[in-house]
This record gives C-alpha cells, structure tokens and sequence, in this order.
C-alpha cells in the first residue's frame, strides 16, 4: 500500500505545484481518458444520412463502419472516374483515449524519476516529513528528544550530499515545465488551429504544412456491401457528434496546461533563487534561528551553519518541511541543528586550541573565525592534519 501511495499517491516530499502536475493533473487527464471512451457508448458518436432504401439492421452497420473505419473525403465522391478520387482524412477519434492516457503518463513521468532517484542520493525525506508531523502531538519533553536526535542524525546524514538532491529535484521541476511547454504546442497545433495560424504568421512561419486536424466534424463515408456475387459501393455523408465533445474537452485542457505551465515556470525560478540566491535563503534559516536565541545571530555563524553544516539539501529539505508539516516544525528543527553546529563548532575549536597551544586557534589576532570542513562538523571528530599550526 504504501508502494502504491509513492508511486501514485501525493507526496509528502513535494510542493504544491509538483503535486498539481504530478498528482492532480494525471487525474484529471485519466479521468478524460476514460470519459472519452465511454462516450462513444453513452452518445450517438456519429450520425450518416443513409439510402431510404436501408433496412435498421444496414444502418446500423452503416454507422458502426464508418465510426470505425476513421478515414473521410471531404467532398463527395465521383461517380464515374475513379482517377479524380479524392485523399481521404484521417480522424483519429478512436484514438483520443489513448493519446490522453499518454499525457498523462507524461505529467507524471518526472514524479517517477524522483521518486525512483531520491533514494539513492540521501535519507527518505518523505518518511521524515511524515515523522516529524507527528512530533507536534507529542509532549514537550519526548518533541525535544525528537528533535535533538533529529538534528544530529540530519547532520551525520547531510554531510554525503551538499547539493545533489537539490539539483535533482530542479532537474525534475525543469522535466515538468519542458513536458507542460511540449503538450501546449501540441494542443495549440491540433486543436486550436486559429490560434496557431495566426502566431505563425506573426513569426513569419507558414504552419498550413504543419497544422493538420485530428478530428473531422463532417465528411462522406465510403464502404462496400456485397450481396451474393455483387458489390454495391455506397458512399454517405456524416456527422460526428462526438468531436465536438472531443474539442471542447481538449479547448479545457489547452487553458489548464496554459496556467499550470506559467505556474511552474515560475515555481521553478523561485525554488532556483531560494537555494543558490544567499539573500533570500539566509534570511529564512536565520529567522528560524532567531526565533529560539531571542536575538538576531551573527550574519557569518549563520553563513558557516548553511555552506559547511546544512548545504542546499539541508536548506531544501528544511523548506519541503515547512510545506507540507508546518512552518513551526521547520523553525524548531533548525533551531536544534543550529545547536549541534554550534556545539560541534566549539569541539572543533577546543580541539584546535589544545593542538596549537594558542586560545583561539592563533584566529584572535584577526578575531574572525576560520571555516570548519563539513566532515569534521557532522562526525565531531576534529581532523588534526587540518588544522595548521602557527
């Protein structure tokens, strides 16, 4: 069940704009999908003008044929010379299940790579997102165990990944806005003519090769009957209802993949410029950290806690936190991270001190403090070879 809910279900590892793409869509388009195909047996999905001479039982292979058969001149055809037959149309109503089965496959495509790539790269955030939720039911005492051990697991664990993880899942937002761009154009060429025309001709394009319909609204239908040792050719004009259907859901889609497209294009600048821009990241953690120490922290400790103890994954996994638990449970995690960086931060420099014989590690002449190597930090066991004696 729960391999069930990671494949298909929402994620607790996720935004709301993946779960949209991700989650929502894909229902919507599976709902689509199988909409359309029991229109064709709740709805008459094609109407042909018939030979008054046809009994019930040829009229109705008449419009089962035709249905099925899927191929349509767009005028009548010639009695006489079969040289000027003209090309038939393809329609390809039988095929709209699957084409929207496909799309969806596609929105959620992204979704699969992460969910079959996290893993490899770092600890199952969705798990920790899922355990900390309920730390906020607990008492004080257990939540403060919780988060302290919390804390110093995150921190042994966070040391493997500095950025991967987060790369990975800007790499997956970037496969939705490529995949929502891709069936956008797709709508626009095969379902909203119009509008392609007339982009093309602005840009100076010639899309009349290009832009070729899907579905034919009304046509002439030509089939055989053999009678005995004779062949009747009959040729009858029909409707398809069931396009018109067809394009009016596709018309809604075209506006929902519109929006949804603007949407993550813009979600994906935001989350890019939150992780790698230092103006917009560092504030939020040092606002976390300042919610416990009742005073703003020094701007360098806070830099140091991001670059050598938390890194983008810490600083991502933080954020998907504060999503989808809350912004509270985010704030006190970092807090008590904040306290294990600082702690093995004075281990560090006690250690330092005791092998160069100086207070301060020789830094008080300059009185900044020297940058502590990730590995050190997470395991608090100071590596003396790197640690220069003055």
């Amino acid at each position: 069940m729960a391999g069930l809910r990671a494949w298909f279900g929402r994620g607790l590892d996720q935004d709301y704009v993946d779960s949209i793409n991700s989650f929502w869509t894909v229902l919507l388009l599976a709902v689509c999908s199988v909409g359309s195909f029991a229109m064709r047996f709740i709805t008459t999905p094609i109407s042909c003008w018939c030979p008054a001479q046809f009994e019930q039982s040829q009229y109705s292979y008449t419009q089962e044929s035709c249905f099925l058969k899927g191929l349509y001149y767009m005028k009548s055809m010639p009695d006489d010379n079969d040289d000027e037959r003209p090309e038939p149309v393809p329609s390809y109503h039988l095929w709209i299940p699957l084409i929207l089965f496909f799309q969806a496959l596609a929105f959620k495509l992204p979704n699969i790579i992460w969910n079959s790539s996290k893993h490899l790269l770092t600890f199952n955030m969705e798990e920790t997102v899922e355990s900390l939720k309920s730390v906020q039911l607990t008492n004080a005492e257990n939540s403060q165990v919780m988060f302290s051990d919390a804390a110093r697991v995150f921190g042994s664990l966070l040391r493997r990944n500095r950025i991967i993880l987060a790369l990975l899942y800007l790499f997956v937002k970037l496969l939705s806005c490529v995949n929502l761009i891709a069936q956008f154009v797709f709508l626009t060429i095969y379902f909203r003519q119009y509008l392609a025309i007339r982009v093309g001709s602005y840009a100076g394009f010639d899309m009349d090769f290009i832009i070729k319909p899907l579905l034919v609204k009304d046509g002439y239908c030509n089939f055989l009957i053999h009678r005995m040792t004779t062949t009747h050719d009959y040729t009858v004009q029909c409707t398809l209802p069931i396009t018109e259907i067809y394009e009016k859901m596709f018309t809604f889609l075209w506006y929902w993949i519109f929006l949804l497209a603007a949407i993550t294009i813009l979600n994906l600048v935001l989350w890019a410029g939150f992780l790698f821009l230092p103006f917009l990241r560092d504030g939020r953690i040092a606002a976390h950290v300042n919610a416990a120490k009742g005073s703003r922290p020094d701007e360098h400790s806070i830099t140091r806690f991001i670059s050598t103890f938390l890194g983008i994954d810490g600083v991502l996994v933080l954020s998907m936190i504060s999503w989808n638990s809350s912004e509270l449970v985010s704030a006190k995690l970092t807090q008590y991270m904040y306290q294990v960086f600082r702690e093995k931060e004075e281990e560090f420099q006690n250690a330092r001190e005791i092998y160069t014989g100086e207070p301060g590690g020789g830094a008080g002449a300059t009185g900044t403090e020297a940058a502590l190597p990730m590995t050190d930090l997470a395991s608090g066991t100071p590596n003396m070879e790197k640690v220069p004696i003055m």
